[in-house]
């Protein structure tokens, strides 16, 4: 059997007619597919200028430089909490901008007594180089050995805290680096449970797209498998935080995480907040305060300030184990 067009003196086989119909769909949505992901584009959306310091906002800090590769150079800065410290904070940021921009996240933090680094990846603000998920990982020993050449985390612990992709990040990091570089607790907010999944869902969520989810598990690496590696941290004390009203990663993606972590772990869901909004709350602040207090077994009577004391009344809710 064969159709003929139009156009006289062609013959063209059902099945060829078909492929040529559907050739500038197909070519279409493979591109777009490709644009998005390619380079790591649908993780790592960095900016170059950075827009403002910790000083413009009376917050002491440093310039840090991080060397995870010959000739490559991650940025940071250090920020010194007021005396008595309880622990080093290392802070892994979302996938857009760059450590200016998310500075905020922890500013509030060296007040309360913890000395916070922050770090761009590769590509982002003045760090060198180009960003992938296997590269992020495995930057993340040069990073943990640079916070311990800081003279103000001698002897102290080390808690990883990561919002968004940064979270996702640091659960598979930890697990990395944990037997070389320990640290005291993880904290997680707003993660994604798997990379190909979120990739899939945001995929999924474009109608125009939807036929090429099928090509996700080719374009995303299968690893890191985040459930598989967020049970390796046990002991290690795990808290997850996420927005009741997250639409860009929603709070299913923690429960997932939650009940694949071994203990000790804490879920907290935050009424009301939304993509990584939770701690602006002064109440979920003082409850991550007491809770740090409690799994560094540091006194916290030492750190306590008005506002702190008065928000512990009111929580988020949550499960812990």
């Amino acid at each position: 059997m064969s159709v003929k067009p139009a156009w006289p003196g062609v013959t063209i086989s059902p099945s060829r007619w078909v492929a040529q119909l559907i050739r500038p769909w197909r070519s279409l949505c493979i591109g777009s597919v490709s644009l998005l992901l390619g380079c790591g584009g649908v993780f790592f959306v960095p900016q170059g200028k950075l827009v403002a310091t910790p000083g413009d906002f009376e917050v002491r800090y440093r310039e840090v430089s991080i060397e995870p590769a010959p000739g490559v150079f991650l940025h940071g800065w250090f920020l010194p909490g007021k005396p008595p410290v309880g622990a080093t904070i290392v802070f892994l940021h979302g996938n857009a901008q760059n450590i200016s921009y998310h500075q905020a996240s922890v500013l509030w933090l060296p007040r309360r007594h913890f000395n916070v680094l922050l770090y761009d990846y590769r590509g982002y603000g003045r760090s060198g180089g180009v960003s992938t998920v296997e590269n992020a990982i495995e930057d993340f020993g040069a990073v943990m050995a640079t916070v311990a050449k800081q003279p103000e985390a001698a002897g102290r612990p080390v808690v990883v805290f990561g919002q968004s992709l940064g979270a996702s990040l640091a659960i598979a990091a930890v697990a990395r680096w944990q037997d070389r570089y320990p640290v005291a607790a993880v904290v997680l907010d707003s993660p994604f449970s798997d990379f190909r999944g979120i990739v899939r869902e945001k995929v999924s969520a474009v109608w125009w797209l939807r036929p090429v989810s099928i090509f996700v598990p080719v374009l995303i690496p299968g690893e890191p498998v985040l459930r598989e590696d967020i049970a390796k941290l046990a002991p290690t004390p795990v808290l997850l935080i996420h927005g009741a009203d997250d639409g860009i990663v929603p709070p299913q993606h923690s429960r997932l995480l939650y009940h694949a972590a071994g203990r000790p772990r804490e879920l907290w869901i935050v009424p009301g907040a939304r993509h990584i909004a939770s701690l602006g709350k002064e109440a979920v602040r003082a409850r991550l305060i007491a809770y740090l207090d409690r799994v560094l077994n540091t006194p916290p009577a030492s750190r306590q300030t008005p506002d702190t004391a008065r928000s512990r009344l009111s929580r988020p809710s949550g499960s812990r184990e």
